[in-house]
């Protein structure tokens, strides 16, 4: 593994919420051609020396020299604790783009779901599908409270400059007066606005797992639905 590793170097680092940084990174003398919706696998030590690999998704497309993370950090983590440490010029190797989660058709309305950091994918696939896609769009994205909305002024100009496109924000604060509780309960909302769509689904296992049988349930043929496929697993565990 360590053969393919790709040597980064953080160009700029800040805050977006209180518990995530954006971090920009540049590979010298390297093009990124990822496809939109795939991650990399940040590499760092572990406290024992044991070289750990985490994934994050960037958030922009391909064909240059850097690559956007939104990074969470937990108090619990290690590797989300490492990146929110870096400052500008500090080493960050990573592995090359890979993953399953991207646009299968360009042409045909689209559900992007997602909570928390799992926007990241769905920013990307959204700004490659507002590019080249002939469909509608709807984006579901839910977090705690509004201070916890990633790039919102970017996704609000989105919508306001798309009309083909519907953002809407699922919040668990009570005192928000928009869509509150569980995103995957607001399905139904965004079927509406869309006809024999692909959905696409990424955020913790078990909302992922919730949200695809929810739209089995309404009547969203399996190879519709796409996420990164390891979720079930992680739920069953």
């Amino acid at each position: 593994m360590a053969a393919d590793l790709l040597e980064t170097t953080v160009l700029a680092t800040y805050p977006l919420t209180p518990s995530v940084h954006q971090l920009v990174l540049r590979a010298d003398g390297h093009t990124f051609d990822h496809t939109p919706g795939q991650h990399v696998s940040v590499r760092y030590e572990s406290d024992d020396g044991r070289p750990v690999y985490r994934p994050y998704s960037p958030v922009n497309g391909p064909g240059t020299d850097r690559l956007v993370l939104a990074v969470k950090r937990y108090d619990g983590g290690t590797c989300s604790v490492w990146l929110h440490e870096r400052s500008v010029g500090d080493p960050v190797p990573l592995m090359p783009p890979s993953g399953n989660l991207h646009l299968r058709d360009s042409g045909r309305d689209v559900v992007f779901l997602a909570t928390g950091t799992g926007l990241t994918p769905m920013l990307a696939m959204l700004g490659q599908y507002l590019t080249a896609g002939a469909g509608r769009a709807v984006l579901l994205y839910g977090e705690r409270t509004p201070a916890d909305l990633m790039y919102r002024s970017m996704l609000d100009r989105l919508s306001a400059s798309h009309s083909s496109l519907s953002v809407e924000y699922v919040l668990s604060d009570a005192s928000w007066e928009g869509r509150t509780g569980y995103v995957q309960d607001h399905l139904d909302a965004a079927l509406d606005m869309v006809v024999d769509p692909h959905v696409y689904v990424c955020g913790v296992p078990e909302m992922v797992v919730d949200t695809q049988d929810a739209l089995q349930t309404a009547g969203i043929p399996d190879e519709h639905i796409f996420s990164e496929g390891w979720e079930q697993g992680a739920v069953d565990e």
